[in-house]
């Protein structure tokens, strides 16, 4: 049998591909592209992020297949967006939501029995997670990608990782038969917080044991004492502007527990601090921003702070479902880009002039739009109204895929035009209840596991 692949998105978007394919038996792999693509015997489809749907639909557009077609290839989908799998089936035969590897072999079979693939036939399928995880190693643009664990102890309140995923550990002995496998000198040991590992310490030994240097830089604030010593860039998750966003969000970092941190970091010589921060979050004005920008300053005051690099960098939020927060609107229209850059140059101002930061400020200044804010609800909250969209956008050229898989749009006002006949950009970027959430086809109770037969994880 053949059988083509592709993981849209980053490289680093294809370890849970990479896993699915390594459990594969007496087949033909290969990667896919729209030319070559009608060749083979099914296609698989890993979708992790938003534009990914998108993505999927131009590929099948240019590679000229189209589901009603009987002759063509076999097409299962899977991945994290899968979180609603309501507008990829449409597009599919099968969508496989959760953890895949335990019926991969299954699935490329022609058989989508198991509880977690939905199909045209069913009218409700159940998140999967796998347990135990064992280890494995992908290797990708000479780094060593290693699974130390899935799903979070933490609960923030907006994070669909801890919603969908429950906590399970890679045991140490199967890190270390992943690391004896791998050539690859740099290894990135990856899990939404990697230091929450009960063999957290005995994992940086391991890494010293085999020759190898240890590239994972996310951390939780409150995690920073249990990182090992590298002396290098740490990435935070502050999540709101101020204490009292963070609270809401189930993060309840003080000012003064952030700034004490950016303290002891420049005191263990750390050289740069990511702050991922959440903008648009319920309830923000315009005082979570003057917080933000006064919790700054006090960086300013910290002894060594002149050679550290601090980078604030933004988001939006865009409520994920099945979380705490899936239900909330977003103020799609709102020009975050313009509030965050003006939020930096007034910073200091003396005779007009902007004052420069004590630290080496870098702050990001990438923020999603109000089109690619809507192009994102679509893609989260639709049903299977979702190919219809996407047509109607893809015939008024009102969407453009740039090189490297970015999907965009400059018309908002013909964007939210060309969503009234399927109810209006409110529908999408409003208030939803679980009544109106196509999403809830999928149950994602924790009790609902596949068979232990070995590692699973999201196509």
């Amino acid at each position: 049998m053949k059988i083509g692949y592709l993981t849209f998105g980053r490289d680093d978007f294809s370890y849970g591909m990479a896993l699915c394919l390594s459990r594969l038996k007496d087949v033909e792999l290969y990667r896919v592209t729209p030319k070559t693509a009608k060749y083979v015997d099914v296609l698989l489809f890993s979708c992790f992020w938003w534009e990914h749907i998108y993505l999927l639909a131009d590929f099948l557009r240019k590679a000229g297949i189209k589901k009603s077609d009987p002759t063509r290839p076999r097409i299962i989908v899977g991945g994290f967006n899968t979180f609603n799998p309501v507008p990829f089936l449409p597009f599919a035969d099968a969508v496989v939501c959760g953890d895949g590897e335990s019926i991969i072999n299954q699935v490329v079979n022609g058989d989508y029995s198991a509880d977690s693939v939905l199909t045209e036939e069913k009218k409700s399928v159940s998140w999967c997670n796998v347990s135990p995880l064992i280890g494995f190693c992908h290797d990708t643009n000479n780094i060593g990608r290693l699974e130390i664990a899935r799903g979070c102890k933490a609960k923030c309140r907006f994070c669909a990782v801890s919603a969908l995923k429950p906590y399970r550990e890679v045991p140490l002995d199967e890190v270390e038969k992943a690391l004896k496998t791998t050539k690859a000198k740099r290894i990135a040991m990856f899990s939404p917080e990697p230091t929450f590992h009960t063999s957290n310490n005995e994992l940086q030994e391991l890494c010293r044991k085999y020759g190898k240097t240890r590239l994972d830089t996310d951390v939780r604030l409150d995690r920073i004492g249990h990182r090992h010593m590298d002396g290098g860039v740490l990435r935070s998750g502050i999540e709101g502007l101020s204490e009292r966003l963070r609270k809401s969000v189930g993060k309840p970092y003080k000012n003064d527990f952030i700034v004490e941190s950016v303290r002891k970091a420049i005191e263990q010589g750390r050289h740069g601090m990511f702050f991922y921060l959440i903008m648009d979050l319920p309830g923000e004005t315009d005082a979570d921003f003057d917080e933000f920008l006064t919790m700054l300053h006090r960086i300013e005051e910290i002894p060594g702070c002149e050679e550290l690099v601090l980078v604030p960098s933004p988001s939006v939020f865009m409520p994920s479902p099945h979380t705490a927060m899936e239900y909330d609107m977003i103020h799609y229209d709102r020009d975050y880009g313009s509030k965050w850059y003006n939020l930096f140059r007034g910073h200091g101002m003396v005779g007009g002039v902007n004052k420069p930061w004590k630290f080496q400020m870098a702050e990001r200044a990438r923020i999603f739009g109000p089109t690619a804010r809507v192009l994102s609800m679509v893609s989260t909250r639709s049903g299977s109204e979702f190919i219809e969209i996407e047509k109607e956008l893809k015939k008024k050229k009102l969407i453009s895929i740039s090189a490297d898989g970015r999907v965009s749009c400059k018309d908002l006002k013909g964007l939210v035009d060309s969503l009234r006949p399927f109810g209006g950009v409110e529908k999408y970027c409003g208030i939803y209840t679980a009544e109106t959430a196509p999403w809830k086809v999928l149950s994602i109770s924790s009790q609902k596991n596949a068979p232990s037969v070995a590692q699973g994880v999201n196509l």
